[in-house]
């Protein structure tokens, strides 16, 4: 074989290894930022807040649907809400409830009834 036909194969060789392992690394690199983007939203922070019961909704589910309900709270800033509550805590419409606002690092907020 001649030398730069030789060349020519070894370099080709090592292309195709280069491509693998850049395959191979942009497959762990996306894992690695699903993992991350996963422990952003654990980190959570809380906040109080008051609101205003505005409307009781029947609970929309699967399984033990009597149990529960729907409740649309106006926060004292405005903004109308959805919390689900027992239907034994015996919440009624105009009542001022207390509100836990979850501040996820990755931005979404969500709210749960104290």
């Amino acid at each position: 074989m001649r030398e730069e036909t030789r060349k020519r194969l070894e370099r080709a060789i090592w292309i195709e290894r280069a491509k693998k392992a850049g395959i191979g690394l942009a497959i762990v690199a996306a894992i690695g930022l699903a993992f991350g983007y996963e422990t952003l939203d654990v980190q959570v922070s809380n906040t109080d807040v008051n609101g205003t019961v505005t409307d009781i909704e029947p609970l929309v589910s699967k399984t033990n649907a009597a149990d529960g309900e729907t409740v649309l709270v106006r926060l004292d800033g405005g903004q109308l809400i959805r919390v689900l509550a027992y239907k034994s805590r015996g919440i009624k419409i105009g009542d001022r409830i207390q509100i836990v606002e979850h501040h996820h690092a990755t931005g979404r907020v969500t709210h749960t009834l104290r």
